[in-house]
């Protein structure tokens, strides 16, 4: 009979969850409540076990509470035997083993769902630690896997029938684990058994993560000899021998050399920028020496620092690659920079960081998490190079297709065909990863083109702005000395009016301001011809920046992957027929031998996965892989344009920059001669107001001034009266002549700060 239960459960031992040493898991339901459960019922053999140890599973079970480890529900006994049970929640999704054996997933789990896995599994390990327990079987049959409601995954560890208390400087020395997770050191005493008597630490669970952790990130296990398990001797060998830093041995061939590796596989689906993190933290894990073996404490305070970062999608059309960089919750711009740098080799001064058409220019200490916000693979931040360097194209790598040989063969044909299903999953990632790049390109070109028409607006706005104030200087330049000339005139006709005797003071200072006007104008002149020829130079540079407006008038999208193409939709196409012969190759193998016709058909689904391969392999080597090197190369050839424009317009606003330093020092001469002439004019008028003139005295000059005449009375008498006259309008022009200085004076302390960056300048500024 099938079904077997508890006082309060019920499971059917036709619906077995998954099998060990010593015990069988069964699907089981609540007698009350109808809810799905997990049974685990003990087969005889684990009776033979020394009852102390029969009874550890349930007391580390007791004491565990966490999200991520399996909840436990009750310790029963079957009826009628009164065989312990133990009742756990149902995990929906199986484990971690049936998720990487998916084909999609037989060169590992995507980003997202690796990181998933690595926080959660160390979460439930830490909950372990924290009660002193250590697991001695973890792997990815023992981590099972739910879905939340909002569909994402939750895994968590189970079957504790191998745990056991024990402290960070405890030891141990029974032997429990699976094989290709096994420390060396306990490999050799359980596999090999040798050497006896030997002890183990709480290290043997770090290993295992390691293991588990590549895995998760590659599809593969790390330790590979020729013949799987079987090799023993080589298998031990491979883990033993490697040299620190090595996260990685395969022999292919029997008795061949192994082939080790220091990084992931290429085929391996994590971003560079993941990779980077995730490989030296891999590498403490599978540490053989225990001397130099990481602590728990290290172990935790590694994951939390790789998953509390942030990552950002950022698009290098120079080297036609979308990556990830993963940024500390504290890092600021110009540690972002660093971090885009690792991957791009573009130096952080050379990078032109834009995101949805603007320039990310906040340079401060703030951390970017406060203000780069809704970056995506589709909407990424784009980093040009400012320098015209560009990397080879490189060919997205992809799982590569196993041949069938023509002869059938059930029993082989079907594991050679998930080969290939699996192989045509990593082609459809790196067609969309081709289709992708090719539409980020395009948004690249119209996002550039943006930026370098923007910029040119701003700079012919700021050239006119510059240019307008150099032209309001230089009538300023013309109005202070004119007005100046016209004040020593009026002041050297009155001294020269014949009152040469009283106006000695008056004639000192209009020579003092006369040389004051000379030396000011020939200096003012001479900076304003500077400023000319710059402003010159800069008009020219102008034009050849506002050509930048039709830079992309040329592009052709279309030399990429269009949507139009539906290359993913035919990969899609692909996979549903495979799909449909592995299912055939999977019954055809359940049979053993096959009819006639069944044989037929099976050679028939050869032929056309033969073909499928072939297809695919065409579409994304001569399709997409093509296309994408052709778009590649025009954007290099639209590049090429586009940094001489940008940069003339750095050259730009380097003469900019000059001409506003010009501008500061020219307003600062006018300033200080106009302050000069002021004080001069002062003194002038002062000396003026002192001098003191009666009929009288104007009567004697003038009579020893003009020769005897018998007109001579009337025609003292009109002098007399002109030089009145002319005495009271040159004060009455004096008096305008000082108040149009200090006009002048007051305009130059207005635009003194021309000499300055203006707050407009200075947000222009940044865009470079």
């Amino acid at each position: 009979m099938s079904i077997r239960g508890s006082q309060t459960f019920v499971w059917d031992t036709n619906k077995m969850l998954g099998q060990g040493a010593t015990s069988m898991v069964y699907m089981g339901r609540n007698k009350k409540t109808g809810d799905e459960v997990a049974v685990k019922v003990f087969n005889p053999q684990s009776y033979h076990r020394p009852f102390p140890v029969q009874m550890r599973e349930f007391e580390v079970m007791r004491k565990l509470s966490h999200d991520n480890i399996v909840k436990l529900l009750a310790i029963e006994e079957e009826l009628p035997s009164r065989a312990k049970v133990i009742v756990m929640e149902y995990c929906t999704h199986g484990s971690l083993y049936n998720l990487l054996d998916l084909p999609e997933n037989n060169f590992g789990l995507s980003e997202e769902e690796f990181v998933n896995v690595l926080k959660q599994v160390t979460a439930g390990v830490k909950h372990l630690r924290d009660q002193d327990i250590i697991h001695r079987d973890i792997k990815p049959g023992n981590i099972l896997r739910s879905v939340a409601p909002d569909g994402t995954s939750v895994f968590k560890l189970t079957d504790f029938g191998a745990a056991r208390e024990l402290q960070q400087d405890e030891e141990f020395a029974s032997l429990y684990g699976t094989d290709e997770y096994l420390h060396p050191d306990m490999y050799e005493r359980a596999v090999l058994r040798r050497p006896l008597g030997q002890h183990f630490g709480v290290y043997v669970d770090l290993w295992s993560l390691g293991v588990t952790f590549y895995h998760a990130a590659t599809g593969n296990l790390p330790f590979r000899p020729y013949g799987g398990r079987r090799n023993k001797e080589t298998m031990h060998m491979i883990t033993a021998k490697k040299e620190h830093g090595i996260i990685s041995g395969v022999q292919e061939q029997q008795n061949g050399p192994i082939r080790w590796e220091r990084d992931l596989p290429l085929t391996c689906r994590l971003s560079k920028g993941l990779k980077l993190l995730i490989t030296p933290f891999l590498a403490d894990l599978l540490e053989k020496d225990q001397a130099k073996t990481i602590t728990f404490d290290e172990y935790f305070s590694k994951v939390h620092d790789i998953t509390s970062r942030i990552p950002y999608d950022v698009f290098c059309p120079t080297t036609f690659s979308l990556i990830t960089v993963y940024t500390r919750l504290k890092d600021d711009m110009s540690q972002l920079r660093q971090l885009i740098t690792e991957q791009t080799d573009i130096p952080g001064g050379a990078q032109l960081l834009l995101h949805d058409g603007k320039v990310l220019t906040h340079e401060s200490r703030d951390p970017v998490s406060k203000y780069l916000k809704h970056i995506t693979p589709d909407n990424p931040i784009f980093v040009f190079n400012k320098l015209p360097e560009f990397k080879k194209f490189v060919k997205p790598v992809y799982g590569l297709f196993k041949d069938i040989p023509t002869e059938t063969n059930v029993a082989n044909d079907y594991p050679l065909a998930k080969k290939n299903f699996a192989a045509l999953y990593s082609v459809r990632n790196a067609v969309k990863k081709l289709v992708h790049n090719d539409m980020l390109v395009t948004k690249a070109v119209k996002m550039y083109s943006n930026y370098v028409h923007e910029k040119s607006s701003h700079l012919e706005h700021t050239t006119f702005h510059v240019t307008r104030l150099c032209t309001d200087t230089k009538a300023w330049i013309e109005q202070l000395f004119a007005s100046v000339g016209l004040q020593v005139g009026m002041f050297r006709a009155l001294a020269n009016s014949g009152l040469k005797a009283k106006v000695t003071d008056v004639v000192s200072q209009v020579n003092m301001l006369q040389t004051v006007h000379q030396t000011g104008k020939r200096e003012c002149l001479q900076i304003n011809s500077t400023l000319q020829t710059k402003l010159d130079k800069a008009t020219e540079l102008l034009q050849l920046i506002k050509s930048g407006h039709i830079i992309d008038s040329d592009w052709d999208p279309s030399k990429g992957c269009m949507p139009a193409d539906r290359c993913i939709e035919k990969i899609d196409n692909m996979i549903q027929r495979v799909q449909k012969i592995l299912n055939s190759f999977r019954e055809d193998r359940s049979k053993v031998t096959l009819n006639n016709n069944d044989e037929q058909i099976h050679r028939f689904d050869k032929n056309k996965m033969k073909e499928l391969c072939i297809t695919a392999t065409t579409l994304v080597d001569d399709d997409c892989t093509k296309n994408a090197q052709q778009l590649f190369v025009a954007f290099r050839q639209f590049y090429a344009k586009a940094v001489q424009i940008h940069d003339s317009g750095e050259r730009l606003e380097g003469i900019i920059t000059e001409v506003v330093n010009d501008q500061g020092r020219l307003v600062g001469k006018l300033k200080g001669s106009g302050k000069q002439c002021l004080a001069l004019t002062e003194n002038c008028l002062t000396a003026l107001g002192q001098t003191t003139i009666s009929n009288g005295d104007l009567t004697e000059q003038l009579d020893n001034a003009a020769p005897s005449d018998v007109n001579s009375t009337g025609s003292r008498k009109e002098r007399l009266d002109s030089v009145l006259d002319s005495l009271q309008n040159t004060r009455s022009s004096l008096e305008e002549v000082r108040a149009l200085i200090t006009e002048n004076t007051s305009l130059m302390e207005r635009f003194s700060t021309l000499g300055e960056t203006s707050e407009e300048y200075k947000d222009w500024e940044l865009l470079s």
